[in-house]
C-alpha cells in the first residue's frame, strides 16, 4: 500500500512539473526574444529531468521487484518446509496405519488359532486307544499311550492309526495356517508358543512318534519350534538313571 502511495505521488509530481515548465519558463525568459531554436533548446533541461525521473522509477521497479522475489523466494521456503513436515505426517500416518493392521491381523489369527487349538484338545480327548482290552481315552490314554510304545516295544502307532487321524490333521492343520497366513514373522513365532504351550509334552511325543516316516511333517514341526522341545523330551526318557 505504501509503495502505490509513493508511486502516485512520483507521477503527480512529474505531472506538476511538466505544466509548470510551460508556464515558468516563458516568465523566465522573454520567449519573443529568443531565437526558436534556443527557445527549444531550453527544454531540453526538462526532458533530462523526466529522464532522471524515469531512470529513478526504473530503479524503484527493479528495487520492488527484487523485494517480490524475496517474498516469493520466502513463500516457496516456507511451502516447501509444509510440504516435508506433510510427507513426514502422511509417513508417520501410513506407519501408524501399517501397526493396526498388522495388530488387527495378528489379533484375528490369534482368535482362529485359539478355536483351532481347542478343536485339537477336544479332539484328543474323544481319542480312544485299546490296550490289552481296555480301552484308554483323552490324554491319560495318551500318556499310557506313548509310555507303552516307549519302553515295551509294542507297535507304535502311525499316521493310519484311524484313532489318530483326525487329531493329527486338526494339529497339523493349525501348523500350515500359521504358515500360510500374512504375518510378519516375529508374529508367526508368537502363534507357534500359543500352540506350543497348548500341547503337552505326551502329545509332543506321540506325534513325533506317529509321523516318524513322513518327513514333510517332521519339517513342519522343526519349522514351527517342537524338535528342540522333542529332543529334550528324548533326552530325559533315555538318560540313565
Amino acid at each position: 500500500m505504501k509503495r502505490h502511495i509513493f508511486f502516485g505521488s512520483v507521477v503527480a509530481t512529474i505531472i506538476l512539473l511538466w505544466g509548470a515548465s510551460w508556464y515558468l519558463i516563458p516568465k523566465l525568459y522573454n520567449a519573443q526574444s529568443l531565437e526558436a531554436g534556443t527557445f527549444g533548446d531550453m527544454f531540453g533541461a526538462v526532458n533530462s529531468l523526466f529522464s532522471g525521473l524515469a531512470f529513478a522509477g526504473l530503479i524503484y521497479t527493479i528495487t520492488v521487484q527484487r523485494q517480490e522475489l524475496a517474498l516469493q523466494r520466502e513463500a516457496i521456503t516456507m511451502q516447501t518446509e509444509e510440504l516435508r513436515m506433510q510427507r513426514e505426517e502422511t509417513a508417520r500416518s501410513a506407519d501408524q496405519l501399517e501397526g493396526q493392521k498388522n495388530l488387527l491381523d495378528l489379533q484375528m489369527a490369534m482368535g482362529i488359532v485359539n478355536d483351532l487349538i481347542q478343536t485339537k484338545n477336544r479332539r484328543a480327548e474323544e481319542m480312544q486307544y485299546y490296550l490289552n482290552g481296555e480301552c484308554l481315552t483323552g490324554y491319560h490314554g495318551i500318556s499310557i499311550m506313548v509310555s507303552y510304545n516307549q519302553y515295551v516295544g509294542a507297535k507304535k502307532p502311525t499316521e493310519d492309526s484311524g484313532f489318530l487321524q483326525s487329531y493329527l490333521n486338526t494339529f497339523f492343520f493349525i501348523l500350515s495356517f500359521i504358515a500360510g497366513y500374512k504375518l510378519q514373522n516375529e508374529q508367526k513365532d508368537l502363534l507357534d508358543d500359543l500352540v506350543n504351550m497348548n500341547t503337552t509334552d505326551d502329545e509332543v511325543r506321540l506325534i513325533y512318534m506317529a509321523a516318524e516316516q513322513n518327513q514333510h511333517r517332521l519339517m513342519m514341526l522343526k519349522i514351527h519350534g517342537f524338535y528342540p522341545r522333542h529332543q529334550k523330551l528324548i533326552d530325559i526318557i533315555t538318560k540313565p538313571s
